[in-house]
């Protein structure tokens, strides 16, 4: 008898069980010597229920085919594994899935190089008292088996029909009109491998209607076990604790991204339109203990000054920030390890930097500016020169991006000067130009999306690929001057995606620019967009491509107002927004965008903009 068996002879008179450890690729010498060639597993293609607190469980076999023909199990034999080890853990042949998701995964048996799988899908089934809610039923589920009530029906109003939403999110709420007479309510998710159901009262009531917020329980359940899943569909019932009747919403839906988003974004707060109030805030998605944005920089580092608009450069170490309105009385650099100021940077409106945070492109178009044409500056804000464009007083430059590539930079060029004049922040009839480098120098303006009377085309934003850019364009009531079409909180403002080429044809985000129902307007202030600065996986698929765009907005969210306007341009505040593209979709000319979502970092009570990401957060020193 070998060494193993008589091993394995104890272990089976003490414990009743042998085989080896998950891991191992086995030797059993009871085996063919023949060459083990191929594995297959069963059960196959199993689908599993995770009930409550009851763990699905599951014994695998592997049966090995060898060389010479023979068959034989060698299920103790092989090593065990999930291609999503999330999901669960094998002890020996036999599977046990955590509690927290379902989702679907491939089942592996590996001896040496030789592998076998096959599929598996955790459902998860879950019935939760919200512990939020006061008083609720012993059973809950109970009274919802009462008569239908359409009269009863709730109404879910946020979020919209058909949102996409990156699983490290963390915070959702969910907005509903409650329906006549209800006071106990159901949150159904569900779909293929979700059966959830929250039993909650309405408690938090806000004009009218109520808000639920998923705890981290239910959050990952349902964002876990739907990463880059299918669509998961969102159904409240509304009741009495008698079930007197019952009401039922129209069902919406909503998904999850495969990945997570990363990167920060650095954001101007302009609370309550006072200097001393405003700063730059900051969040960074790869933080998972963070759930409100950090104060970053604000008018202490500019004598007290309304610090505002700001670029960021792709590392996260330095920002050049414009202070003291629209006139740009002070420039600051920003050290942002340390949040110090250093330097005199040269006056700019607006800048972007280049891929390697060595320099940076800006514009000024105010009372004496020595050139209306980009220019060209080091990392310290000292002058480079500049790319030669063509520019004048009459049809300056303004709003640059420099492309993730560093092969390009877009940027506005006016083509009917503001009512105060020369202004880089209020202009008219803008089109969206770009030079391309050649060498050390950049070459002659192209066209992409051109001037149009009535229209004013403005934000450009290159994607992280560089093959698209983001805009916005809004529309003059009347003949310019107007206040409503003059790039500043213009209330028709919406979204476009252009390929960067001369004369290319924008795609509305159509969905992005959707108004919710809880909206009165479709006239949504949606500007400023700016891309996370990474590429995602949409699903499991290979080449399945996601990004993500933000965005500042006037529409509701959801039961809440927005703030007050912290302008004479609009009695609307703005907050930041957030929405999926599918860039293939933009290329091929189709509306690549989902509902858009609030990001819930952010103080609901101010004015938020320009959302400036970085791909990492740099931690202050």
């Amino acid at each position: 008898m070998s060494g193993r068996s008589v091993v394995c002879l104890l272990v089976v008179l003490l414990f009743g069980a042998c085989g080896p450890s998950v891991g191992s690729t086995g030797g059993d010498a009871s085996l063919p010597s023949s060459p083990l060639v191929s594995i297959v597993v069963t059960p196959a293609d199993q689908v599993l229920t995770i009930d409550g607190s009851t763990a699905a469980t599951s014994a695998y076999t592997a049966v090995g085919t060898f060389e010479d023909g023979t068959t034989a199990d060698i299920s103790h034999d092989v090593a065990w594994s999930l291609d999503d080890a999330t999901l669960g853990s094998f002890a020996a042949n036999t599977f046990t899935s955590t509690l927290d998701h379902g989702g679907q995964t491939r089942v592996i048996a590996q001896r040496g190089s030789v592998t076998g799988d096959t599929g598996l899908e955790i459902h998860i089934k879950q019935r939760y008292a919200d512990p939020g809610a006061t008083g609720l039923p012993l059973d809950p589920a109970a009274p919802f088996n009462g008569p239908a009530d359409a009269a009863r029906a709730p109404d879910l109003v946020y979020p919209s029909d058909g949102v996409l939403l990156p699983p490290n999110l963390r915070l959702l709420e969910l907005h509903f009109m409650p329906g006549a007479g209800n006071t106990l309510f159901e949150l159904s998710l569900s779909n293929s491998l979700t059966d959830i159901k929250v039993y909650t009262r309405c408690t938090t009531p806000l004009n009218g209607g109520c808000i639920y917020t998923p705890n981290a329980t239910v959050w990952q359940w349902i964002a876990e076990t739907n990463r880059g899943g299918d669509e998961v569909t969102v159904t409240i019932r509304g009741t009495d604790d008698a079930g007197t009747g019952v009401g039922t919403s129209t069902s919406q839906r909503m998904a999850f991204s495969l990945e997570d988003v990363k990167g920060g974004i650095y954001y101007w707060k302009a609370a309550g339109g006072a200097s001393n109030d405003s700063a730059i805030m900051r969040f960074d998605f790869g933080d998972v203990l963070q759930t409100t944005a950090d104060r970053f920089v604000g008018p202490e580092k500019a004598g007290g000054k309304c610090v505002g608009c700001h670029a960021l450069s792709p590392d996260g170490k330095k920002m050049v920030a414009s202070a003291g309105g629209w006139d740009v009385e002070d420039i600051l650099m920003v050290d942002v390890e340390t949040a110090n100021r250093v330097g005199t940077p040269t006056r700019t409106a607006f800048a972007s930097w280049n891929p390697d945070g060595t320099k940076y492109v800006g514009v000024l178009s105010y009372s004496g500016t020595t050139t209306y044409d980009l220019m060209m500056l080091d990392s310290s804000g000292a002058s480079l020169g500049t790319i030669p464009v063509g520019a004048t007083q009459a049809e300056a430059t303004s709003h640059p991006d420099w492309s993730p590539d560093g092969s390009r930079i877009a940027f506005v060029r006016s083509h009917i000067a503001s009512e105060e004049g020369v202004n880089n922040q209020r202009f008219y009839q803008g089109s969206i130009e770009m030079v391309e480098a050649q060498g050390s120098s950049f070459g002659s303006p192209i066209t992409v999306v051109p001037s149009v009377a009535g229209r004013n085309r403005y934000y450009p934003s290159f994607s992280p690929d560089s093959k698209l850019l983001a805009f916005d364009e809004s529309i003059c009531p009347s003949a310019p001057p107007h206040k409503d079409c003059n790039a500043d909180t213009d209330p028709s403002a919406t979204l476009f995606v252009t390929k960067p080429t001369a004369s290319s044809t924008p795609v509305a985000l159509t969905k992005a620019n959707a108004p919710g129902k809880t909206d009165v307007s479709s006239a949504l202030t949606n500007s400023w967009p700016k891309w996370a600065p990474f590429e995602f996986q949409r699903t499991k698929t290979p080449g399945s491509r996601l990004m993500w765009l933000t965005f500042s907005s006037s529409r509701r969210y959801g039961l809440r107002t927005p703030p007050a306007g912290t302008s004479s341009e609009s009695a609307t505040g703005t907050l930041l927004w957030m929405v999926a593209i599918d860039p293939d979709r933009a290329i091929n000319g189709q509306d690549p965008s989902y509902a858009a979502f609030y990001l819930p970092f952010q103080d609901v009570t101010s004015s938020n903009h320009i959302a400036q990401w970085t791909k990492q957060v740099i931690v202050l020193q």
